[in-house]
């Protein structure tokens, strides 16, 4: 897969408390989308956490991934902070498998043979943790476009049109729905794969 990312700060801030990561792992890839609760450097603090969380987790020889271990350490480690919503994705080419679980109001959807949008939880990451947390799982096929994005992203753009556009470099289709689509009351962050 080919990803491209759009990342922007709320006006008035330097830093955005929205944080990504892409990682090639074993068999396929792990994505994950953490927004840090409110702006500015509090918020970068607690979605950066995450994301060193996160990247730890993969890191270690052989591991394998599961999405529920990786949100428990993400909340034990974000106690104290601010807490964040975060969307995780983890695409398994070897058996062929989106796996995602959602705590919070990151948006995640699959264009595929049909519109795939997994249901979040509710919840706060480092707060208060839903009592069941659902993994969604859907198989993968070639040319599925993966869209992943904070809620400083508005819904009611042609996301789906312009992140679907094959013609479109996954990068392009970024930068032009966050400068299109992004909110100016909030930090904007959206992902897409194809």
């Amino acid at each position: 897969m080919i990803f491209g990312a759009y990342v922007r700060p709320i006006e008035g801030e330097s830093v955005s408390g929205d944080a990504y990561l892409i990682r090639e792992i074993r068999d396929g890839w792990l994505i994950a989308l953490a927004d840090g609760l409110g702006h500015g450097l509090a918020a970068a603090e607690a979605s950066g956490k995450a994301l060193s969380i996160i990247d730890a987790y993969v890191s270690e020889p052989g591991s394998e991934v599961d999405l529920r271990d990786v949100l428990r350490l993400c909340h034990d480690g974000l106690v104290g902070t601010r807490g964040a919503v975060i969307g995780f994705c983890h695409l398994n080419l070897k058996d062929g498998v989106w796996s995602s679980l959602v705590v919070g109001n990151i948006t995640f959807r699959v264009l595929s043979d049909e519109r795939l949008s997994p249901i979040p939880a509710g919840g706060i990451v480092g707060y208060k943790l839903p009592r069941m947390v659902h993994i969604a799982k859907w198989p993968y096929c070639e040319g599925d476009t993966l869209i992943l994005h904070t809620d400083g992203i508005r819904e009611d753009c042609s996301i789906d049109f312009l992140a679907g556009d094959v013609g479109l470099p996954v990068q392009q289709a970024a930068e032009l729905i966050g400068k299109k689509c992004g909110i100016k009351t909030d930090d904007a962050t959206i992902i897409i794969g194809r």
